[in-house]
């Protein structure tokens, strides 16, 4: 499979005090829609991360994000407790591509 790094490969998220996200839910989906779009743990793309990737004590991810060359995705954080598709996102960012695809 042939990935390339997400924009922030292992990425961390706070709230606006500072606060780490523990435990919240990192979705990826394909870009518009609420179909789940495999992620990758390594450069070589046989890995797939959890969908949603929970994210650790300090509000990251636990592990590298490779993303399909060629495809788009949407990302979608929500609180711990959320559902999927997440009812109370923190934030959503659509049409996100690996870098230099």
């Amino acid at each position: 499979m042939a990935v390339k790094i997400a924009p922030t490969a292992r990425q961390q998220f706070e709230d606006s005090s500072g606060n780490p996200y523990s435990g919240a839910k990192l979705f990826w989906y394909a870009a518009g829609t609420t179909t789940k779009q495999n992620t990758y743990t390594t450069s070589v793309g046989d890995v797939a991360n959890t969908n949603p990737i929970i994210l650790d004590s300090a509000g990251r991810t636990p592990y590298g994000v490779w993303l399909t060359t060629g495809a788009n995705y949407k990302v979608v954080l929500a609180p711990a407790g959320d559902t999927d598709p997440p009812t109370s996102p923190i934030f959503s960012e659509d049409v996100l591509t690996g870098v230099n695809d």
